[in-house]
Order: structure tokens, then C-alpha cells, then sequence
């Protein structure tokens, strides 16, 4: 699988570095099978992402 066009997230950030900021796709995402580059498997419309610390699961 690829894609047409790569995927771009975008944002309004509020501070730096950005924690906590949504990111929106620029626009909607089209995997495509190589060999058949003509027609898409699928459209992602969105992919909302938010940006924030990744906290590490301890075993308890």
C-alpha cells in the first residue's frame, strides 16, 4: 500500500514545543495498491491527532 499524496497533518499551535494541540489531515488520504495506482483502496476523510506526553506503563 501507498498513497497518492502523503498524508499532512496540520495545526493551530498554542505554544511550543506542542503539547496538547489538535492536528487535522490538509486534506483526505487515499491508499492505493501499487500496481493499480488508479484507484484507491479507501479515503481517510479525517485523522484528528492530538499531540501530548507519552507517559510509560510501569508493571506493577
Amino acid at each position: 500500500m501507498t498513497t497518492r499524496d502523503p498524508a499532512r497533518l496540520v495545526a493551530q499551535l498554542t505554544r511550543y514545543p506542542p503539547r496538547g494541540d489538535l492536528y487535522q489531515l490538509q486534506h483526505p488520504v487515499e491508499p492505493v495498491d501499487p500496481e493499480r495506482p488508479d484507484v484507491p483502496v479507501a479515503t481517510l476523510p479525517k485523522l484528528p491527532a492530538t499531540v501530548g506526553v507519552l507517559r510509560p506503563t510501569l508493571p506493577r
